[in-house]
């Protein structure tokens, strides 16, 4: 296997994919890809070894992390780091005793970096449908639609972002349906009014579904990013005048809370979600020790 392109801070995800063990989705590939090169860049830069790396350059390389990154992006390279010395057959430097000294003491000082992400409800949205009903601003028959859509369907932000015009169709009754996964998915009466309406007023005849807007009401071509939602859901934050933060996960937080006080069962709001295990939304209802027990079962899968 061709070594020396590991240790190379541009490893692309056609190589990576080639020397893995198991097959991961684009997203998994991305992120392993990101990880394993900062890994390489600050290897480089203390002239050490990256492959195989040594249990003092591990430790030192999470511990500089945990200045800026959170506990999930460091458990995230860890695992990264494991698959790629994994592929070359190589001892995993990351389960040794002193890393794991390590990320516990940095979990002690990051016990706030797992706080629930708040979840938006369907009163809340009641809220800002009543607000915005008869508004004209393209902005708010956007963000209006966005906040139900996703608390419907339970998108992630990648999902939004990611929509086409093509994956919404409408039956005789003009009934709507969004295509997610291959699947299809009914809207109910009132998002797919809202839905209707944003395509409509945006007068968009292809491409993506949500994109930006000026000031002057001109609709971007260009999807809208991570930031744009996050900024979407944290208008619906102050709108709301609410002492707490929204974030793009807050629909399908929401979402899942509400599913299991109706009665659905995690199994069923796992197939909702499009989840690969039930660990988020478990960890979402609040069952966080059998999420976390799913998650290492789990944690070679794509990530939520």
């Amino acid at each position: 296997m061709d070594k020396k392109r590991f240790l190379s801070t541009e490893l692309d995800i056609a190589t990576l994919n080639t020397h893995l063990k198991k097959d991961y989705s684009n997203n998994s590939l991305l992120s392993f890809k990101n990880d394993w090169n900062n890994f390489v860049l600050f290897c480089q830069f203390h002239h050490v070894v990256a492959l195989p790396a040594s249990t003092t350059a591990i430790r030192i390389f999470i511990e500089k992390q945990a200045k800026e990154k959170k506990l999930s992006s460091i458990k995230r390279s860890l695992i990264s780091i494991s698959h790629i010395h994994a592929a070359f057959d190589l001892k995993d430097p990351t389960k040794t005793a002193q890393v794991k000294v390590a990320l516990g003491k940095i979990r002690l000082d990051k016990k706030d970096d797992n706080k629930q992400t708040e979840g938006i409800t369907a009163m809340m949205l009641d809220k800002l449908e009543t607000l915005f009903s008869h508004s004209v601003e393209l902005k708010d028959i956007r963000d209006l639609c966005i906040w139900h859509l996703m608390f419907e369907l339970l998108l992630k932000r990648g999902e939004l972002r990611d929509l086409q015009l093509d994956d919404v169709c409408f039956d005789e009754s003009n009934h709507g349906m969004v295509k997610l996964q291959q699947c299809y998915y009914p809207l109910s009466d009132g998002t797919n009014h809202l839905l209707t309406n944003w395509i409509n007023a945006s007068k968009i005849t292809d491409g993506y579904l949500f994109r930006a807007i000026d000031r002057h009401q001109n609709v971007s071509n260009k999807h809208l990013n991570d930031s744009s939602i996050y900024r979407v859901f944290r208008r619906a934050n102050e709108l709301l005048d609410l002492d707490i933060q929204f974030s793009g996960l807050s629909a399908r937080v929401g979402a899942t809370k509400e599913l299991a006080k109706s009665g659905y069962s995690i199994h069923e709001i796992q197939e909702m979600g499009r989840w690969v295990s039930p660990a988020m939304p478990n960890q979402y209802i609040g069952n966080i020790e059998r999420s976390e027990r799913q998650k290492s079962r789990f944690k070679t899968n794509k990530p939520d």
